[in-house]
C-alpha cells in the first residue's frame, strides 16, 4: 500500500507497454473488493484506490459534491503520470468516473460503468432514501442486513463466510459522519446531472440480472443515453457481482477492451 501527497491509499502495479485500468470502488467500501479482479487482470496495469472517507484515506469528502472525488482521482493519476486510463467503476466509483469523464476526456481512453444507478424511479430513490435514515438512525444491523442480502446470493455467502467477515468488517470500520456524507451523495446522485451525450469514449455499462440497486433497465438506458456504449447483463450475479461472479465480469470487460482496442 502507498500513499500520495494528498493522503490518497493506493496500490499501483504497472506492466510497461499497457494502459492502466483504474479502479474505483463502492459507498463504505475500499480498494479490496477488487482483488478477485485484480487475479484477472495480470499482464495489464492496475490502480486501486482508497476514495476520500474510505479505507486508509483519511481526508473526508466535505461536501455534498462529486468534484472532490474528482479532485482526487485526477491528482492521484497526475502524480503517477497516468495521462491515459480505462476507467473502471463500481456503485458510487461508476458515478465518479460518470463525472470524471466529461471533465478530463483525453484521459479516459474507454470508461467501463458496474452496477451504476441511472434515472432511478421515484420508488427506487425512496427505498435508498430509506437506507439513508437507517444510517443517521445509526441501525447498523439493519443496514448490514439489507447490504448483504441485496449485495450477495446466501449461497455465495454461506459457502464464503470469509468474505462476509471481510465485508462486515469493512462496514464496522467506516467513520459513521464520513460514511454517510458518500452516502447521502450517491442517494442524491440524480441531483448532479451528468451530460452522457458528451461520453464518446468506447463505454461497457455492465450489471447483474439480480441487481436491485442498478438494475438492467438503468444500464440499458444508460448505454443508450451514450453515443459509443453498449449494456451487458451479467446472469446471476446481485450487486457486488464483481466479487461473487468476478470472472464474468472480468471476462465482459476484457472482450470488451479487445474489441475497443483493435
Amino acid at each position: 500500500m502507498s500513499v500520495d501527497d494528498r493522503g490518497t491509499a493506493f496500490q499501483y502495479l504497472e506492466v510497461p507497454g499497457t494502459t492502466p485500468v483504474v479502479f474505483v470502488h463502492g459507498v463504505g467500501l475500499d480498494q479490496n473488493i477488487w482483488r478477485a479482479m485484480l487475479a484477472d487482470f495480470s499482464g495489464r496495469s492496475t490502480l486501486t484506490y482508497d476514495l476520500l472517507g474510505h479505507g486508509e484515506t483519511s481526508q473526508p469528502l466535505g461536501e455534498q459534491s462529486f468534484q472532490p472525488f474528482v479532485a482526487q482521482l485526477r491528482g492521484l493519476v497526475q502524480e503517477l503520470l497516468i495521462s491515459r486510463m480505462v476507467l473502471v467503476g463500481f456503485s458510487l466509483g461508476g458515478q465518479v468516473a460518470n463525472h470524471f469523464a466529461p471533465s478530463y476526456p483525453e484521459m479516459v481512453e474507454a470508461l467501463v460503468l458496474i452496477s451504476t444507478t441511472y434515472q432511478r424511479t421515484s420508488e427506487e430513490r425512496e427505498a435508498m432514501a430509506f437506507r439513508v435514515q437507517q444510517a443517521k438512525a445509526g441501525d447498523r444491523q439493519g443496514l448490514e442486513a439489507s447490504a448483504l442480502q441485496r449485495w450477495f446470493s446466501p449461497e455465495f455467502l454461506k459457502a464464503n463466510p470469509g468474505v462476509e467477515r471481510e465485508i462486515l468488517a469493512r462496514l464496522r470500520n467506516n467513520d459513521p459522519a464520513e460514511f454517510l456524507e458518500s452516502y447521502e451523495l450517491l442517494s442524491n446522485a440524480e441531483n448532479h446531472p451528468v451530460d452522457f451525450a458528451s461520453l464518446s469514449m468506447p463505454t461497457l455499462v455492465l450489471t447483474g440480472d439480480g441487481d436491485p440497486g442498478s438494475t438492467p433497465r438503468m444500464a440499458e438506458d444508460m448505454a443508450q443515453a451514450m453515443p459509443n456504449a453498449r449494456a451487458e447483463i451479467i446472469q446471476g450475479s446481485k450487486h457486488l457481482g464483481i466479487i461473487e461472479e468476478h470472472r464474468q465480469f472480468s471476462d465482459a470487460v476484457m472482450r470488451f477492451l479487445a474489441a475497443s482496442e483493435s
